[in-house]
């Protein structure tokens, strides 16, 4: 019982570490890239020791993802009340950015490295892909519903189609993803959708 008090008492301070935890992580991989990023250098970097760390992450490519996970977390909203394509056309120019950035691509690659079967892919689809996927299925099915695209599409292949071709060009091509190259994906995506 004492212990549970304990840890409510302690909560804003272990709060407050993992945030600057989190943001020295950023910090680094900005500066030195992931493969020089240490353990040591971010306890240093946040002022905390070793242990706290390995306290909350097993290792640097988890504690990479929940960086990357603080960072993205209120950047990909869809709004209501704007048409399936403007929706789609800022939230993966909102997408490009995180991807074309030092984090983003770091965690994309360490994601296709791991294996499909990795502890960390899967943490990466349940945390990072399937609730903005479940977030871009509603909007599709809302634009469906008042008869903006076509009923007939399936909705999991046009959602590939959008997002596909982002991560196609910065995983394989090494490319970053510019807003023409947004506004041209999207433009054509919608070619093929549009109600008729």
């Amino acid at each position: 019982m004492a212990e549970k008090k304990q840890s409510v008492v302690g909560r804003p301070r272990s709060e407050s570490s993992k945030i600057a935890i989190l943001n020295a992580t950023i910090d680094l991989l900005e500066k030195s890239g992931y493969s020089t990023l240490t353990i040591e250098a971010i306890a240093a970097h946040a002022g905390v020791g070793k242990a706290t760390i390995y306290r909350w992450w097993a290792n640097k490519s988890f504690l990479v993802f929940d960086a990357f996970l603080m960072s993205t977390e209120t950047h990909m909203d869809f709004l209501e009340k704007t048409s399936i394509r403007e929706n789609f056309r800022q939230q993966l120019h909102t997408l490009a950015n995180v991807l074309n950035g030092t984090l983003g691509r770091t965690m994309i690659a360490l994601v296709a490295e791991s294996g499909e079967d990795s502890e960390l892919s899967k943490v990466f689809y349940t945390n990072y892909l399937n609730p903005r996927r479940e977030d871009a299925k509603m909007i599709l099915e809302r634009a469906i519903a008042q008869g903006e695209i076509q009923s007939t599409i399936n909705i999991d292949v046009a959602l590939d189609m959008l997002y596909g071709p982002i991560y196609f060009r910065i995983l394989i091509y090494k490319k970053k993803v510019d807003l023409v190259f947004i506004d041209t994906l999207v433009d054509q995506v919608m070619k093929g959708i549009d109600a008729p």
